[in-house]
């Protein structure tokens, strides 16, 4: 339990000394195990298998929503290069965030792989914008170069700003000063530093990987504006703009009043981040003369 210890070795070590222990035991007399905790930490770090099929379902979702275009034999086919680019940057990002754990002094343990499996969500965000942005320009027309240079100077602040906002979120649990705040302090370092560098890797990596890998057919303007803005989802999406803008003071009221209903909720949740603990454990404390 000490900072820095190794409770899974501290396991084996125990193994070996319990072993001789028992063979200097009388006939009849054996070591019984009640609790042992290097297992259920053994188990707990393999739930990093949990992050990879995390990793997997990001990347799926990416190649078939980035790379989707009508048009074929079967009314439409997959660009597998949009979703390659993501796929690049993902692991890039957790191998920088695995350096900074290490420089940090986090280990990897259930919480800091929760953060990072709660990061893999948001950190993906920023590289999905300078990718669609990017093809976007391509299809308009513009050489790769430009559309490159376009998503940088057109998304890099708004998503740093975006990147910022979402960290500011986490900064309670940085700052708890608390017991449940030393075991929680590696959901608040892992989310800013993932969130941190997925930014620094879209808006200086990734416009260098879409002009080295993609290759969008252009398209004319308007051809373009048909297939994407025209389409049911965006008529219906405008429609509820515009009506939100045309009363938009029922917006405001409805908004503050969703707001109102959600501070009275918090009132309603248990004040518990942890649940008691279920081990077969007791703890006594005894003091001899």
């Amino acid at each position: 339990m000490t900072k820095g210890g190794d409770i899974i070795r501290l396991g084996h070590e125990l193994e070996q000394a319990t072993e001789k222990l028992q063979s200097a035991l009388p006939a009849g007399v054996r070591l019984g195990n009640v609790q042992n905790q290097p297992q259920a930490v053994s188990r707990s770090v393999g739930e990093f298998i949990g992050l990879i099929e995390a990793v997997m379902i990001v990347l799926i979702v990416s190649f078939v929503s980035l790379g989707w275009h009508k048009g074929g034999r079967f009314g439409g086919y997959i660009d597998m290069r949009p979703g390659l680019v993501i796929g690049i940057t993902i692991p890039l990002v957790l191998a920088m965030t695995f350096w900074g754990m290490y420089y940090l002094g986090v280990g990897l343990h259930k919480i800091s792989l929760g953060s990072l499996i709660i990061s893999l969500g948001l950190l993906v965000d920023d590289a999905i914008i300078a990718v669609e942005m990017m093809v976007r320009k391509m299809e308009e027309g513009f050489d790769k170069v430009c559309a490159a240079t376009f998503s940088y100077e057109v998304t890099a602040m708004p998503m740093l700003t975006g990147t910022l906002i979402t960290a500011a979120g986490f900064l309670p649990i940085g700052l708890a000063k608390s017991v449940t705040g030393e075991y929680t302090f590696a959901i608040f370092a892992m989310t800013v530093l993932a969130l941190l560098l997925s930014w620094w890797v879209s808006v200086f990596f990734v416009p260098l990987l879409g002009v080295w890998l993609l290759k969008i057919k252009p398209q004319t303007v308007a051809n373009h504006s048909q297939e994407l803005f025209d389409s049911v989802f965006y008529n219906a999406f405008r429609r509820l703009v515009n009506a939100c803008v045309k009363r938009r003071w029922i917006t405001i009221a409805l908004t503050l009043l969703i707001f109102a209903a959600g501070i009275f909720g918090v009132g309603k949740v248990q004040q518990q981040f942890f649940p008691g603990s279920s081990r077969p454990e007791i703890m006594m404390e005894i003091l001899f003369p």
